[in-house]
């Protein structure tokens, strides 16, 4: 079976309440715009794949079980902003503090394990982020962000997670096919 997948850092359940709440708390009264991803499809993703078969998927998983050599860590969502810019934006983020840079390395890792099947390397700067909404069309949306107030989320770096995704009559949900934790 061929699916759409990708590799990230899973948010786990109680994660996803902290983050939501605050992002409520910290709301300057009205709702992000656009397309907004419920809470349990949140996640930091790590490398995109695109088109991955399950034995491509196998492999990469190898990969990185074999190359990953990191103990679990703690980040922080911390702030809002915008893909590609936030005068332009199509994407609004959850800004994610890495102070040890284990999502920097656990996405080399990650573009590394994908060049394994042939995945070209990606061509775009790393920036660790946690998707809220998407936005077609852009929009101008510096007014909202700057009106955001501040919050600051713990979450947990302890797997990373090969997901695929899944069209259902309520959207798009992701599900976790493999994880491997840190720190073995």
């Amino acid at each position: 079976m061929t699916a759409h997948a990708f590799l990230a850092v899973d948010v786990t359940d109680d994660e996803r309440h902290r983050l939501a709440a605050a992002l409520t708390d910290a709301s300057p009264g009205r709702p992000l715009p656009g397309r907004r991803h419920p809470p349990q499809n949140w996640h930091i993703t790590l490398r995109f794949l695109g088109e991955c078969s399950d034995g491509d998927g196998e492999r990469i998983m190898h990969h990185l079980a074999a190359t990953v050599d990191v103990a679990p860590a703690r980040v922080w969502c911390d702030g809002l902003d915008a893909f590609p810019t936030p005068a332009k934006a199509r994407v609004v983020y959850g800004s994610i503090d890495d102070p040890s840079g284990i999502l920097t390395y656990l996405a080399a890792l990650s573009d590394e394990a994908a060049s394994d099947i042939g995945t070209p390397p990606e061509d775009r700067h790393y920036v660790p982020h946690l998707t809220l909404s998407r936005l077609r069309p852009a929009q101008d949306l510096r007014g909202l962000l700057a009106a955001f107030g501040e919050y600051r989320v713990p979450l947990d770096v302890t797997s990373i997670t090969l997901f695929r995704t899944f069209s259902t009559r309520d959207g798009v949900r992701y599900g976790v096919v493999e994880s491997i934790p840190l720190g073995r």
